[in-house]
């Protein structure tokens, strides 16, 4: 594999890297990363017999957590998959096995509360949810992929599906926004390398991607290309770089190794960089993508297999140690979230302008409105000082339609206000009952008072005649 000359070259990961630690992570077998990041919270897919859960965890209190103080649990079946809301830092999505999406608010006070309850529930799958994905410049658009061969695009506030991905003739492996998204890009099991209008649900162009059935991921880049991580017919792991205008010819590809498992590719549009992560493998590469092709640059390595990994968000780095991105692994054997800093060394101590160029912020280009109306763009530029300087207020979230609430719990709902109504019913029949005795034993009162008052009478006329006689 060629090295290329860049500033980039030298990217390196900590050795003494601090960790989460007392965290059991899913072991599920679904291949999705099951770990999302942004600069407040940490959220990761939990083990649990029963139902699903994830871990909240705080990013500036790292070390040994309380599962039980953290943990979200209100899943009808395992969660395969968690989000943040770009714009939003409070607000996450999970999706499940039992076919539904949820919406979770997290309070930068409280954290994950005990009982905590979604504050939206979309439905519309009818079968597991595996995938989720926000909209990179509207407010509040989520996509989901589903083992129902569909993907969704919600409006997360009002719960209402936007529009619907079909076509598909097998498991949806993955999918991406382009910049602007206008479209999404998909992959899946069938081998086929699929771009669709978001707004309208058609193809608008589809060809055979990786000659391989096992899982391929895709990222739809800046520059118009699709970068795809598949398998070869030969099931070697390889990158490939597509046009979307000709997707039969790829532009280019490079091998990577022989290894087995599924690989996650995390990108970065500001500095065109792209790290792979090998499912169970230990290490992490790096990327460049220039002039239509990909470079290869260097790599973490560890001695632990990771499950998967989150990266932090661009606002979330810290560019006093020229931290171009953070990886956060999931060792499952160790129960450990291991946090790596993926830093650039440099001599000078100044702020490195290109390192940090202009960037996402928090402010949506679009609402939600605006996208179902068909109107697309970019998301919204500022450079990364202001949006260090402006940090993420805690942000609530109020579902204008909560779309019936978890069926779970609308059902224990009702069976507790049916028990109540009964215990009322038969409260009241008690009640009318008694009165009915009551109004009886007055009645008998009173006639018993009024053949008393006579006997009194009649004791008073005999003593009377008594006294006369005398």
């Amino acid at each position: 594999m060629a090295v290329r000359t860049s500033k980039f070259r030298h990217i390196f990961g900590d050795r003494n890297v601090k960790s989460y630690n007392g965290v059991p992570i899913s072991k599920n077998a679904h291949e999705q990363d099951f770990c999302s990041v942004n600069p407040k919270f940490v959220a990761v897919v939990a083990e649990q017999i029963g139902g699903g859960a994830f871990f909240v965890m705080k990013t500036d209190k790292i070390g040994g957590i309380d599962p039980a103080s953290c943990k979200i649990s209100k899943h009808n079946g395992a969660v395969y998959d968690i989000r943040w809301n770009p714009f939003n830092d409070n607000l996450i999505g999970s999706a499940c096995d039992d076919g539904l999406i949820r919406l979770w608010n997290i309070t930068d006070e409280k954290g994950v509360e005990s009982n905590h309850s979604p504050v939206q529930v979309l439905k519309g799958h009818g079968k597991r949810v595996g995938g989720l994905m926000w909209h990179p410049s509207a407010d509040n658009i989520l996509a989901s992929s589903s083992y129902d061969n569909t993907i969704k695009l919600w409006n997360a506030e009002t719960a209402q599906q936007v529009s619907e991905l079909s076509s598909f003739t097998n498991q949806i492996t993955d999918m991406s926004f382009t910049a602007d998204g206008s479209q999404i890009g998909t992959t899946c099991k069938d081998k086929k390398l699929r771009v669709f209008d978001s707004h309208t649900g058609e193809i608008v162009v589809v060809s055979t991607g990786h000659d391989n059935m096992k899982v391929s991921r895709l990222r739809m880049l800046k520059d118009g290309n699709i970068l795809t991580a598949g398998f070869s017919s030969m099931s070697s792991r390889c990158l490939r770089l597509y046009d979307p205008r000709n997707l039969t010819t790829k532009l280019e590809e490079l091998p990577i190794d022989s290894a087995t498992g599924s690989l996650f590719p995390y990108y970065d549009p500001d500095l065109n960089l792209v790290y792979i992560a090998g499912k169970v493998n230990a290490n992490i590469k790096f990327f460049e993508l220039d002039g239509g092709s990909v470079y290869y640059l260097n790599q973490y390595n560890s001695g632990d297999a990771q499950r998967g990994i989150g990266m932090m968000p661009k606002r979330g780095l810290d560019s006093n140690i020229n931290e171009v991105a953070r990886a956060y692994k999931l060792n499952v054997a160790k129960k450990l979230v291991n946090v790596i800093p993926l830093k650039v060394s440099r001599q000078s101590k100044s702020f490195a302008e290109d390192l940090y160029v202009d960037t996402a912020g928090y402010t949506p280009a679009l609402t939600a409105e605006q996208f179902i109306a068909g109107e697309n763009s970019l998301p919204k530029i500022v450079s990364f000082l202001e949006l260090r300087a402006a940090n993420s207020t805690s942000k609530g979230f109020t579902a204008s339609n909560s779309n019936g609430g978890d069926p779970k719990e609308v059902e224990t709902l009702k069976a507790e206000i049916a028990a109540l109504k009964a215990a009322v019913s038969e409260k009241a029949a008690t009640i009318e009952a008694k009165s009915s005795r009551i109004e009886e034993l007055e009645a008998e009162n009173k006639d018993l008072s009024e053949e008393l008052d006579k006997v009194k009478d009649e004791i008073a006329e005999l003593q009377k005649n008594g006294v006369d006689s005398d």
